[in-house]
């Protein structure tokens, strides 16, 4: 519940007198709130409860993620093998050049 707040009606000739002011120029405040009460508490949103993350990572685990894994394991493989070719590559050319140094 929101305090209601209580303006007093004065006319504008009022407002503009000080003499005739009486107290503050503030509204006045009903200071009676009460916050509204939760029956069952525990801060958890109203309506229906919603899966919690680790049930849906663990039924994306069990139901889903094995139907990719053959796909997604070959595509690594594929990838790892791609970029251990230029590396390999690149060893056996180094190792010529240290060879082809020592014979100067």
């Amino acid at each position: 519940m929101k305090p209601t707040i209580q303006f007093n009606e004065k006319s504008n000739r009022a407002l503009n007198d000080r003499g005739s002011r009486k107290g503050s120029a503030l509204p006045n405040t009903d200071y009676g709130f009460q916050a509204a009460s939760v029956m069952h508490g525990g801060g958890r949103c109203f309506g229906a409860r919603c899966a919690s993350f680790r049930s849906i990572s663990q039924n994306y685990f069990t139901n889903e993620a094995p139907q990719s894994f053959a796909g997604e394991a070959a595509l690594f493989t594929v990838i790892v093998v791609t970029a251990a070719v230029p590396i390999l590559n690149s060893i056996s050319e180094l190792l010529h050049l240290v060879r082809s140094f020592g014979t100067l």
